[in-house]
């Protein structure tokens, strides 16, 4: 979303009621709605609603408060929406629900009301240091006993039946996991986001050398868990693929095949498994039948999240994730590849030239502007002619330039004959085709636009003007 639109977005925000501002939160943060569809963070939304929330301070659910705290060491894993399978590091919000009410009412029934009471008591009294000692509290009680459950899990699979279906798929029990991991090296998680800023745009060497340190320290103690640190410091980058710069730092090399023996392996499979996410969409596409904004986002996120893949570390084409991204390129390169095929009929379609006299396929050819252009044709050639000037920039890394430096020429030699022959009609059009020959004029020059350029669709409604006039 751009920053206009944003800002909009913020003060129509910042006047709801307040009762209204609570039920959109509670649905952010519980991955009901998630945040994405609105444009902004979750914490660009609590932000912009918190002045209302504080009318209604004491109305919000009694669970909602101790919830969002005993979530912040993990506040990083978290995203909006649905998944498909389980990835290292993410944890949609979704889960927070199930996996916090079972902790509550089965793992601790007796003793976690007592917990959540004395943290509202100190955040009546705002005693922060009390709350902060009552929140830690909590959270090493809940990861002792969540840990003791799931390994539960690997001997007793009656047990693990029950837990799946509490909690509602294996998945969420995976998520229980990483979140008991995570709380039982709180102090190292706690101290990485007192030194790591939130919100990274610019993962630097100071910064790098920091999250180094701090892994190493943990490593030293808790080897099998330090990998959550680098996660959780993934989660706050703009640009994911900016963890490889740590993970070359440990592992002193910049190739994917030494990379991908390290602990750091699971960073790097987490961004080329999305790279494969993103290419399986494109496995049976249907020509002509696809959702052309959404291939569009998608070859823009494969073609950035590839680039800054290969701009980090040196993809090898004997190494496994090398040829995994290859793979991918080449799937996305013969989906687009066949949607352009369909183009220069498509177009043939919503502008048609009829042949006239027995000259053959060389003879002259014309316009009929007897009838008024095919919405349906119209739209559809426009959305796709849209898409394709739109992923221009994207051709190379997708694999399909070849594909379009041959399509776009026969594109725009075919608008070359049809802007001749429609001009020449134009000059002899009757007062009852008037209407018909602007709306045929209109929509030739809103393709040239696409296929040619403005300055050519700019001649081109000059020229039918004209030609307009001297058929009147």
């Amino acid at each position: 979303m751009d920053v206009n639109k944003a800002e909009t977005l913020k003060a129509f925000l910042g006047t709801l009621p307040a009762r209204a501002a609570v039920k959109l939160l509670e649905a952010v943060e519980q991955g009901a709605l998630p945040a994405k569809t609105l444009g902004l963070s979750v914490e660009e939304i609590r932000e912009t609603l918190r002045p209302a929330l504080k009318e209604l301070a004491g109305d919000r659910d009694s669970d909602d408060k101790p919830q969002r705290l005993f979530a912040e060491p993990f506040e990083d894993f978290l995203f909006d929406g649905e998944r498909t399978e389980k990835i290292p590091g993410a944890i949609p919000r979704s889960s927070l629900e199930p996996i916090w009410h079972w902790v509550k009412f089965d793992l601790l029934p007796d003793t976690f009301p007592d917990m959540v009471d004395r943290i509202y008591t100190h955040l009546a009294s705002e005693d922060e240091e009390a709350l902060a000692a009552s929140v830690t509290v909590m959270q090493e009680a809940a990861a002792r006993a969540m840990q003791t459950a799931l390994a539960a899990c690997h001997t007793d699979t009656a047990f693990a039946d029950k837990l799946v279906r509490k909690l509602g798929d294996f998945n969420v029990i995976e998520d229980a996991r990483e979140i008991a991991d995570v709380l039982s090296i709180l102090d190292e998680m706690k101290g990485m986001q007192r030194r790591i800023p939130r919100h990274i745009s610019a993962f630097d060497d100071r910064m790098v050398c920091d999250v180094r340190d701090l892994y190493d320290e943990l490593y030293e103690r808790d080897p099998d868990r330090a990998i959550y640190l680098a996660l959780a410091v993934m989660g706050r980058l703009q640009f994911p693929w900016h963890i490889l710069r740590l993970a070359r730092k440990v592992a002193q090399r910049s190739d994917d095949t030494m990379i991908s023996r390290t602990d750091f392996s699971i960073l790097g499979e987490r961004l080329i498994r999305r790279l494969e996410v993103i290419s399986g969409s494109f496995q049976d596409l249907r020509p002509g039948l696809s959702d052309l904004k959404e291939l569009r986002l998608l070859i823009m996120e494969f073609s950035e999240l590839s680039h800054g893949i290969t701009k980090e570390i040196e993809l090898l084409r004997i190494g496994n994730w090398g040829q995994r991204l290859l793979r991918g390129r080449n799937t996305i390169s013969t989906a687009i590849s066949d949607e352009f095929v369909r183009y220069l009929k498509d177009l043939s379609l919503a502008l048609p030239l009829q042949r006239i006299g027995g000259f053959g396929r060389s003879g002259p050819r014309r316009v009929d502007i007897s009838h008024p252009p095919v919405a349906e044709r119209t739209d559809r050639v426009l959305r796709e002619l849209t898409f394709m000037q739109e992923i221009e920039e994207y051709a190379q890394a997708i694999g399909v330039k070849n594909v379009y430096d041959k399509t776009r020429p026969e594109l725009q030699s075919y608008m070359e004959t049809y802007e001749d022959a429609l001009i020449a009609e134009l000059r002899i059009c009757d007062p009852a085709s008037r209407e018909n020959a602007e709306a045929f004029l209109d929509v030739a020059a809103t393709i040239t636009a696409l296929v040619i350029d403005e300055s050519a669709a700019s001649v081109l409604r000059k020229r039918g003007r004209v030609a307009l006039q001297a058929s009147a």
